[in-house]
């Protein structure tokens, strides 16, 4: 198979798993061979972005990581699982275009996803979700801890650990200005967008006011974007947004999964979610 692109640089095929037969599978050295499955909703992204931002991200920066670890890390089979646009967004579910499901569905999908993969022996996954809701989120590592529980594997998920730790802020170009209430499809997405889809922004960004909230204060918890006067489904400053920062953006993440899997394959401490997080998701009782 030509491999190469037509200005002449190599291009690293990445294994999709909708495309090999189950012989192909069952082939497969289980011992070596690493999942990388995306899961992230369709959520509407304010009135200039995709509602596949987080989707699009999630599968994208997946099959990036893959392509640096073919090179980083070789002897190693790295599987890229069918994106799935599906998570819990209860938050943006007021807005056309959001598909929102239960937390217990993404557990269920998690859970039943790796089991599938792991009766057949396969041992080591990475899950990538772009998508950083706590619900979201608390639907994932229950289906890991299941699946974990159930089964002899080993599960990742890297960049909740590294959002909620504040190490983008700790790491990102300065910007002049403080990028800490850029919580949804504001100057981080939006550069991030610009970047990697340029013609999927609308030029509307460039006029929209900057708007701020803390979606973790108690008032907000479980209520929806227009329940708290979001009326136009943002929160930052989406005017800002550069392309430059969203393709450092999407490398940070690319290389967020790439030491995720590294440590998965070398046995080392899987990073955590901090504690705050992991309370703040506890007392989302309700779901």
């Amino acid at each position: 198979m030509n491999n190469k692109k037509s200005d002449g640089k190599q291009d690293i095929k990445v294994i999709q798993l909708e495309e090999l037969s189950w012989k192909q599978i069952e082939e497969l050295d289980k011992e070596k061979t690493i999942f990388f499955i995306p899961i992230s909703p369709l959520e509407e992204h304010g009135p200039h972005l995709p509602v596949g931002t987080d989707y699009l991200t999630s599968r994208d920066t997946a099959r990036e990581a893959i392509k640096t670890l073919i090179k980083k890390k070789p002897g190693f089979t790295y599987v890229l699982f069918p994106a799935i646009p599906l998570g819990y967004s209860k938050m943006a579910s007021c807005f056309p275009g959001t598909v929102s499901t239960h937390v217990k569905a993404v557990k269920i999908i998690v859970h039943d996803v790796c089991s599938s993969l792991a009766q057949f022996g396969f041992k080591y996954f990475v899950i990538c979700t772009f998508h950083m809701d706590l619900g979201h989120l608390k639907g994932i590592y229950a289906g890991m801890d299941k699946a974990m529980r159930t089964h002899n594997i080993k599960i990742s998920e890297p960049l909740g650990p590294y959002f909620y730790n504040k190490d983008v802020e700790k790491r990102e170009p300065k910007v002049g200005f403080d990028t800490k209430k850029e919580v949804h499809a504001g100057f981080r997405e939006t550069s991030l967008m610009k970047y990697q889809y340029p013609y999927l922004v609308d030029e509307s960004y460039k006029k929209l006011q900057s708007i701020y909230r803390d979606l973790y204060s108690p008032r907000c918890l479980g209520k929806t974007f227009k329940d708290i006067g979001i009326e136009e489904g943002y929160v930052g400053s989406p005017a800002r947004a550069d392309s430059n920062y969203g393709r450092w953006y999407f490398q940070e993440t690319v290389n967020t999964y790439v030491e995720g899997a590294i440590d998965l394959i070398e046995g080392k401490e899987l990073p955590k979610l901090p504690k705050r997080a992991i309370m703040i998701m506890k007392s989302l009782f309700w779901l």
